[in-house]
């Protein structure tokens, strides 16, 4: 796993061998040192015998346990034994190892006489990075051991109350996000999700699968804002009357002359394997035959999961578990990109295998490290209308239909199984898959209710979009595509950023490279044009990120969200006040409380000082460089038009788009502009 997400990791083995090939490297490189993982759990049944031959060795090695609470892989169970963090370092110490360190995101939960062993010292999980570079320097085995509880352990606990689930809640400002992506660098946290606006890629917190580690505040941005006392919001149909989800009609269920074969797909931690338990119990309570097999894989992690379920009249009638080549009769797609797979398509059975193909889609570990990751939904939607055809699959937005109609995006799966049911697609009665809700005894009603409002979207789904409020979303959202869209909508966000006149000189630069485009009949540079050339003028300095705040606009998405007594903190860098981190040299960000709201006011109001003497902001050599920017921009643009041709067109275009990847705040835009600054001398600008 290791191998597949570091970039810069070397070597596998086998579990229980971890650092054991750096036994046998280390005389043979340059390399003084490496770092090597190891769970818990693995520790514990045979890892600590690698850490003995690497001290036996005398190789320069440091280990790194993850005490993580559980055996995370394979389903949170509880280590096959007693372990604790000051165990091990005792039986580390008696093994000869003298370095041992503890990382933790709770120092406080160990006292004075916890048992360590002798010399063992505890830091914050934020002092990481220091820590390994100390550890770097240690003659032989040294011992770093991270006590976290795993992430989806926590989420897991908290649902069955068995941990206390902290009333805190992370929300982004979208607006004031620049899509530059440090927060999913710092978090390395798939809740951090992609969302398109009107101006590009920005980012959102997914509320139902956030683990509350909060980690992803320390991304050098200011759009992060902690909302404590903070509850999802519910659509009002939700709490209120149900009486039209009551009574639903029953469809034609398939009949069981054969087998019926379900192909189900998702996501791990969205509760996909629960499906398949559910149709099961749910057959065993008609007495019927069901065979169930989860192909979980990485689940536990994010990965996909498949359930191969096989509905029969009797038990004996099912001669195989697996759904084979071309047997499927329903894929139900929780993920498209998991059911658009090879494994899936290849059962499918065009013009028998019907589809219900949930239209969300769970972001994979690439978009962490790449920002502007294509998910390539609309090949993978192809792919499967393809196969299918399109009278016999339905795509459908569930996860945004399920989420803002009963709060949590878990409902998800509940409300497909219900949409597939009311299709006429399930071959088992909803009184007996209810039954079966009620036996699994986990958000009964909660469940129920998903259950009735994805039968019910087959049968009026316009009134459930209307009940998720879907229309005025989608309309609020709603991404201009052609060139005077584009000009209408930045001449608007211009003129809120600083005034008419600002906005005016925009289209007017704007108009004159749209003239040139017409003269070869094309479009592209002056789209590309409106774009980024709004783009640079609307950096986003103090003025604008107060102003982002306070226009009422933050303030609707946030109480649209969340319901609750709110209670507002801010993560901020202003440049002026904040102190520089002494190892890095970068501003370290401080937490403000609801007062900076009424800065925020101040500041917006000052926006007519941008650019002139009195702006003390702008004589920072970042606001500098953002003026400057501008007219180089001007200047690109300004001298591509005298050589433009259809020949050179599509260079010129990709040469206007440059300033896309100019994003973030501090540091992060920093070493934007040197790639734009590496990117300009190449066609000497």
């Amino acid at each position: 796993m290791a191998t597949w997400i570091a970039h810069n990791t070397a070597t596998f083995t086998q579990m229980g061998g971890e650092g054991v090939t750096w036994v046998g490297q280390a005389p043979f490189t340059d390399e003084r040192h490496i770092f090597a993982n190891l769970g818990d759990g693995t520790y514990f049944h045979s890892g600590l015998l690698a850490i003995r031959a690497a001290f036996s060795a005398k190789v320069n090695i440091t280990y790194k346990i993850l005490y993580n609470d559980a055996v995370a892989m394979t389903g949170g169970q509880h280590v096959d034994g007693e372990l604790t963090v000051p165990m091990i370092t005792q039986q580390l110490y008696a093994e000869g190892v003298r370095k041992i360190v503890i990382a933790t995101d709770e120092p406080h939960k160990y006292p004075l006489g916890a048992g360590f062993a002798p010399g063992v010292k505890i830091h914050h999980r934020d002092e990481l990075d220091v820590l390994q570079d100390d550890l770097k320097k240690w003659p032989g085995v040294s011992v770093l051991i991270y006590d976290q509880t795993c992430a989806a352990e926590k989420r897991r606990r908290r649902k069955r109350g068995l941990m206390e689930d902290p009333q805190k809640r992370i929300f982004i400002n979208e607006r004031v996000c620049e899509g530059c992506g440090d927060c999913s660098v710092k978090s390395n946290c798939v809740s951090v999700q992609p969302i398109e606006t009107p101006l590009g890629r920005k980012r959102t917190i997914d509320q139902s699968s956030c683990n509350k580690d909060f980690s992803c505040v320390n991304g050098f941005c200011p759009s992060f804002v902690t909302v404590e006392g903070a509850r999802p919001r519910k659509a009002k149909a939700s709490t209120g009357k149900t009486a039209h989800l009551e009574n639903l009609p029953d469809p034609i269920l398939p009949t069981l002359n054969a087998p019926f074969s379900i192909y189900l797909t998702g996501v791990g931690g969205t509760g996909v394997v629960t499906i398949g338990a559910l149709l099961g119990m749910a057959a065993h309570l008609e007495k019927k035959g069901c065979s169930i097999v989860d192909m979980a894989g990485l689940a536990q992690k994010g990965g996909a999961v498949v359930s191969h379920i096989r509905i029969a009249q009797k038990p004996s009638d099912i001669q195989a578990t697996r759904v084979s080549r071309e047997r499927a009769d329903l894929i139900l797609g929780c993920d498209i990109v998991v059911a658009a797979g090879p494994d899936a398509l290849a059962t499918i059975k065009t013009g028998h295998t019907q589809a219900i193909i949930n239209e969300n889609q769970t972001i994979t570990g690439h978009f962490i490290h790449s920002p502007d990751y294509d998910f390539k939904h609309e090949k993978l939607r192809q792919n499967l209308l393809e196969k299918l055809g399109a009278e016999h699959t339905d795509f459908i937005d569930a996860t945004h239909l399920a989420t803002r109609i009963l709060g949590d995006a878990i409902a998800t799966n509940l409300f497909i199984l219900g949409y597939a049911y009311q299709k006429g697609l399930i071959p088992i009665h909803h009184e007996a898959i209810l039954k079966a809700v009620e036996l699994n005894a986990v958000a009964v009603e909660f469940n129920k209710l998903a259950f009735h409002w994805g039968r019910y979207a087959v049968l009026d789904f316009k009134a459930v979009e209307d009940a998720a409020n879907l229309e005025f979303e989608k309309k609020a959202k709603e991404i201009p595509q052609s060139l005077e869209a584009v000009i209408n909508h930045r001449k608007q966000h211009l003129t809120g950023y600083q005034n008419k006149a600002y906005a005016e000189r925009y289209e007017l630069f704007v108009r004159k490279i749209e003239a040139q485009d017409q003269k070869l009949g094309r479009q592209e540079l002056s789209l590309a044009v409106a774009k980024y050339y709004a783009k640079l003028l609307a950096y986003k300095d103090e003025y604008e990120v107060a102003r982002l705040y306070t226009d009422g606009t933050y303030l609707k998405e946030l109480y649209d969200q969340f319901e609750g007594n709110l209670k507002m903190k801010f993560h901020l860098a202003p440049p002026l006040l904040s102190y520089k981190d002494p190892k890095t040299g970068q501003l370290k960000k401080s937490t403000y409380g609801p007062w900076i709201f009424s800065v925020f006011k101040i500041l917006a109001k000052l926006k007519g000082l941008r650019g002139t003497a009195l702006d003390i902001f702008g004589y920072t050599h970042e606001r500098k460089t953002e003026r400057s920017l501008i007219g180089g921009y001007e200047n690109l643009v300004y001298s591509l038009l005298p050589h433009l041709s259809l020949h050179n067109y599509d260079v010129a275009v990709e040469l206007a788009t440059l300033p896309e990847h100019i994003r973030g705040f501090g540091h992060v835009k920093e070493c934007n502009f040197t790639s734009y600054a590496v990117c300009s001398k190449r066609v000497g600008i």
